[in-house]
């Protein structure tokens, strides 16, 4: 959800880029999307709160999934400087 922080210089750090969606396609992070599945505009808001909490709630467990030394102490080509 973190934008890139300045323009014209390459990457924005450390991210994932993650999405939910449901069988039917419907992708759960696009608010336009929920709205015409559900017919309810409130639900897309519960969704990300949900979302939210999950995350806040897991997140020591959603970085062991992915905190490995290749990955924790990677700089390469594609990463943004440390100075950003």
């Amino acid at each position: 959800f973190q934008e890139k922080p300045f323009a014209g210089i390459n990457g924005s750090g450390k991210h994932n880029n993650w999405s939910i969606s449901t069988k039917e396609g419907v992708n759960l992070l696009n608010a336009n999307q929920v709205t015409k599945a559900t017919g309810n505009k409130d639900v897309f808001p519960v969704l990300m709160a949900a979302i939210v909490a999950a995350v806040d709630k897991h997140g020591d467990l959603m970085r062991c999934s992915v905190a490995s030394p290749g990955n924790d102490f990677r700089l390469g080509a594609m990463e943004a400087p440390p100075a950003i």
